[in-house]
């Protein structure tokens, strides 16, 4: 894997707990990474509504600001107690994503780390939550923290796609598996590759509705070449196939399914750039399983060359 010398820490401001920041340590203290604090705020409300009340909005600013620096001030401590160097910023403005993307682009962290919260089903559907924009547009590994502490000492699952059934280049498999194959020694865990062979399912127009005909098994010769190369890369990457998972299925329900069964404490994915009016109407399998994984979801996309 690449360097993973400074890390993007999104924390969120106001909140005592602070998921990514325990993440991000966890991986710092193993990697020996550097960590940037970064809060991102804006409230577009009158002064007279806060106590205590302000002159003006600008004083409010600064107030709030002083406060989320004081917080960062506290957590950098706290990293320098675990033996991480850290320093921190805290920046006014909104949207959330268009800020901290701007930092990573001026700091180039080798990882952003963010919180995910549970998004509800409108925002799933119109893409509107930081975590849906992050995953599609962040150029740099991306680690959405679900639960900290299963970081280390659980197995990583990683995604792979070797038929490229889904417009995934083939050196992103790659990329994954070496990604893992770094990780998996500092957090003592193991590594599992997972392919879904997905079924496609025919639809049928009638009127207005959209039904789902019956699914049709694939057959024997396409199950077979996705059998051989799936087992090539995992020979490739020197896994056994003990620990290379093909399933034939939906790729969202299978990835679950598989995640649960070994207890992991992260889930690998690639994501691939796509037209802006795509990356509105169509989602990708990371954002499908976002909120149902218990835990900590990794994305990358394609290194430049």
């Amino acid at each position: 894997m690449a360097s993973l010398e400074n890390i993007l820490v999104l924390m969120e401001p106001g909140r005592e707990s602070q998921p990514a920041f325990d993440a991000a340590v966890t991986l710092a203290r193993r990697f020996g990474s550097r960590l940037e604090l970064l809060t991102v705020d804006y409230q577009d409300l009158h002064p007279g509504y806060f106590a205590p009340p302000t002159a003006t909005l600008q004083e409010f600013h600064d107030s709030v600001t002083a406060a989320h620096r004081a917080e960062l001030e506290r957590a950098a401590q706290r990293a320098s107690a675990a033996g991480v160097p850290a320093i921190y910023e805290s920046l006014w403005g909104t949207p959330f994503h268009e800020i901290a993307l701007a930092r990573a682009a001026a700091t180039r962290p080798d990882l952003v780390v963010k919180h995910s919260e549970h998004h509800t089903r409108l925002e799933r559907t119109l893409f509107t939550g930081s975590d849906w924009h992050l995953i599609r547009e962040c150029p740099f590994p991306l680690l959405l923290v679900k639960a900290p502490e299963r970081l280390a000492g659980r197995p990583i699952v990683v995604c792979v796609d070797p038929m490229h059934a889904h417009d995934k280049p083939a050196a992103l498999d790659h990329q994954l598996l070496d990604t893992a194959a770094g990780l998996a020694g500092p957090l003592g865990a193991e590594v599992h590759a997972l392919h879904v062979f997905s079924v496609p399912v025919p639809v049928t127009v009638v009127g207005d509705a959209y039904v789902s005909a019956a699914v049709q098994a694939p057959d024997e010769r396409t199950v077979e070449q996705a059998t051989t190369a799936f087992r090539e890369l995992a020979r490739r990457h020197e896994l056994p196939l003990s620990r290379a998972h093909l399933r034939v299925g939906t790729p969202a329900r299978e990835i679950l399914a598989t995640a649960q069964s070994l207890d992991a404490g992260l889930v690998l994915m690639g994501a691939v750039s796509r037209r802006r009016l795509d990356r509105w109407l169509v989602g990708n399998t990371a954002e499908s399983v976002l909120d149902r994984l218990a835990c900590n979801v990794w994305v990358e996309k394609p290194r430049r060359p």
